[in-house]
């Protein structure tokens, strides 16, 4: 079966058909685009994404509990000189 991609606009719609007094909005969607938890594709010049709404879906009945693992310890950073 192919993926059901989606604009966000369209996976709220898709989301507001299935259930109508949901709390999900579109700035939720595009929070868990841009973070990574839901898998999405750019489009075009890549300013838009299309979102896998069945892998948001699945997001949403289930989330990823904790917050993602964050090196530890000092990372090295770039030195640049300001002349």
């Amino acid at each position: 079966m192919a993926a059901r991609m989606r604009f966000p606009a369209q996976a709220l719609e898709e989301l507001r058909k299935a259930d109508p007094e949901t709390q999900v909005s579109l700035k939720l969607i595009r929070r868990l685009i841009h973070t990574g938890a839901v898998p999405s594709v750019p489009v075009g010049n890549g300013n838009r994404r299309l979102v896998n709404l069945d892998a948001l879906l699945d997001y949403l009945e289930s989330p990823v509990a904790g917050k993602p693992e964050q090196a530890q310890g000092i990372r090295r950073i770039n030195e640049r000189r300001v002349v």
